[in-house]
């Protein structure tokens, strides 16, 4: 309780009080509510009441040609009360037609309930955007430094390179690939870590750990009439060298994936596809549908709760249908103030080999934000 506490009561000094001291700063103040039927991804299911609460601070300097922001949120849990967190972000960042670059910080904390998904995060990236045959290029170069303050043997470094190419025609078509290559590795790594499943060992070497991987994704998007557009999507993920550590070594939780469903340690495919439809001038919405096929090199496979085979690879299906809608209403053209409203219905379908990775999740979300 003395958490929870001190936690809000930080939020809503920064709400009153932040605005009125830096008044030549952009702010954001928003609250996201969920009802998410499963948000733990659990065999048995059990639904919560997710909040959310944020500050947005940001501050552009024009004669210096940069910006500096602060966001910050505050997630409570109706029932699982030992998993609230706050998470919060530093950054300086500079955007300009063709070039961009940015420095970011952020740290999640943790009741000492769940204290090992706590962690401090540093990311840096540099993209360019040029015009070459009539095709719009952009290139991206980014490095990630995760450290956990308990797990130290998951610490680890990403760098990524990207290349997207963008052409449009004058049938309002657009077509966009992209080109991504990753590569993670472990810093705090000991050689012959086990990992134990039951009567079964796992060791791991710097060679299995130490992953790279590539991604390509296509994407055609449709105009169709002035307020309708149809997008389809295909994304491909290979791993080149080495299979992954984290994946799976820990249970589901919310908002902080890569220790239970590490994006960079799987391999497969995904195809879908999104319409949107514009209502009455400034209703967005869009119905999408994602169907996605993963392979998890790193992880063997649960034939029940405890039986656990490590000569096969866990493999998963996943449908997921969303249909989202947003409008802004805007107070005050003059300043810029102005009012997001959103609503989001997501169902997903999981379908594992692996026994631990079936699962069901349903979620209904309102986010109100506003700008000023």
């Amino acid at each position: 309780m003395r958490y929870n506490s001190q936690i809000k009561l930080i939020l809503l000094y920064l709400f009153i009080f932040v605005p009125s001291i830096f008044p030549q700063w952009d702010f954001s103040l928003s609250t996201y509510q969920e009802f998410n039927s499963n948000p733990f991804r659990a065999v048995n299911a059990s639904s919560e009441l997710i909040s959310t609460f944020d500050l947005g601070i940001q501050k552009e300097f024009e004669n210096l040609s940069f910006n500096i922001l602060y966001y910050g949120n505050y997630n409570n849990f109706s029932k699982s009360f030992e998993m609230n967190y706050y998470w919060h972000q530093l950054g300086v960042y500079s955007s300009t037609e063709n070039f961009g670059w940015g420095i970011y910080a952020e740290q999640r904390i943790n009741k000492p309930e769940i204290n090992y998904f706590d962690y401090f995060n540093y990311a840096a990236y540099v993209n360019k955007s040029f015009n070459f045959f009539d095709i719009n290029w952009e290139g991206n170069l980014s490095f990630n430094s995760m450290n956990y303050s308990v797990i130290s043997d998951f610490n680890n470094w990403v760098a990524s390179g990207r290349i997207l190419a963008r052409k449009s025609f004058l049938t309002k078509t657009t077509l966009i690939g992209t080109i991504v290559f990753n590569y993670k590795g472990f810093k705090n790594y000991i050689s012959n870590i086990d990992s134990t499943y039951g009567d079964d060992y796992i060791y791991y070497t710097s060679e299995d750990v130490n992953v790279s991987q590539i991604e390509l994704n296509c994407r055609i998007a449709q105009s169709v009439g002035e307020k309708t557009g149809l997008a389809l999507n295909v994304h491909y993920k290979d791993i080149l060298s080495g299979s992954g550590f984290s994946a799976s070594l820990f249970e589901s939780t919310y908002g902080d994936m890569e220790l239970y469903d590490d994006p960079i340690s799987q391999e497969g495919y995904s195809v879908g596809g999104m319409l949107t439809h514009i209502f009455f001038e400034d209703l967005v919405t869009r119905l999408s549908y994602f169907y996605y096929s993963k392979i998890y090199p790193s992880q063997g496979v649960y034939f029940s709760e405890t039986e656990y085979n490590t000569e096969l690879f866990r493999e998963d299906t996943q449908n997921v249908f969303s249909l989202y809608l947003s409008k802004t209403i805007y107070l005050n053209n003059t300043n810029g103030n102005m009012l997001d409203l959103s609503f989001n219905a997501t169902m997903l379908n999981n379908k594992s080999n692996s026994y631990y990775f079936n699962y069901d999740m349903n979620y209904f979300s309102l986010q109100l934000s506003f700008n000023f």
